[in-house]
């Protein structure tokens, strides 16, 4: 199909419309950094209590990002995907998504209770589901990072996102949601969740809004106009189905 305007950008230009007058990504990226630590900084400080629902996802976004997109905490307005990969939670059913997910999540008691592997096994299922839906047209990962530090916490848990990288961070997402195997997840999170005490040891005062990795580029999240046909398509993917079940 034709390609249409995405309202969320600077018309003529590929970086997203924002409250710091910045015209490259580079300036934004740089600008949206330091602010949305400030802010994650703010939000460990005097953390709530996990919720495991959208909303509470809405509202840690809002935190993060208010100070870089008025758009801070809003469901996006249109489909998108990173790069040329696999579409997100088509907005069509987006609904069903949202309660797939905190349904999952609330059958899971939050994920409490659980030993360290059924831990982390039902934590790459749940993160999978949220990671699908991508509610923000940006700041997803970040906003979601955060959600599930709540979720870990209240659990008896820690998790210690330092000790992987953006690229596997992206690699085994991006695995889960296009093949809908969660092993990637599984063996990423196998890695960072820890006890409490762990975490006071080997990763004080950190901050998790950004995960670094040399030389890696993370792929951006462009808008995707879907016509009828690539929903039906997209619908008779596994994850859907088990949604409607």
């Amino acid at each position: 199909m034709p390609a249409a305007f995405d309202p969320y950008l600077i018309p003529g230009t590929n970086v997203l419309c924002n409250l710091v007058g910045a015209a490259t990504s580079e300036d934004l990226e740089a600008a949206e950094n330091d602010l949305v630590s400030a802010r994650a900084l703010e939000l460990r400080a005097d953390p709530p209590r996990a919720k495991g629902t959208l909303e509470q996802l809405q509202w840690i976004h809002h935190q993060l990002f208010q100070d870089v997109y008025d758009w801070a905490g809003q469901i996006r307005t249109v489909d998108i995907a990173k790069g040329t990969g696999q579409v997100f939670q088509p907005l069509e059913v987006f609904a069903m998504g949202v309660r797939y997910s905190e349904r999952t999540l609330k059958d899971d008691h939050l994920l409490r209770g659980m030993d360290r592997k059924t831990f982390v096994d039902r934590l790459a299922a749940n993160y999978d589901n949220f990671n699908i839906l991508h509610p923000f047209r940006e700041g997803n990962g970040r906003a979601q990072r955060a959600f599930w530090d709540l979720i870990a916490h209240d659990a008896g848990w820690r998790l210690d996102w330092n000790r992987i990288s953006k690229q596997e961070n992206d690699r085994a997402s991006q695995s889960a949601r296009e093949t809908a195997d969660e092993s990637a997840l599984v063996a990423m999170f196998s890695k960072i969740v820890c006890t409490p005490e762990e975490y006071a040891v080997t990763a004080p005062m950190r901050i998790a809004t950004h995960l670094h990795d040399a030389g890696y580029v993370s792929p951006a999240n462009v808008y995707r106009r879907l016509s009828p046909a690539q929903v039906k398509r997209e619908l008779e993917r596994d994850i859907y189905r088990r949604m409607g079940d």
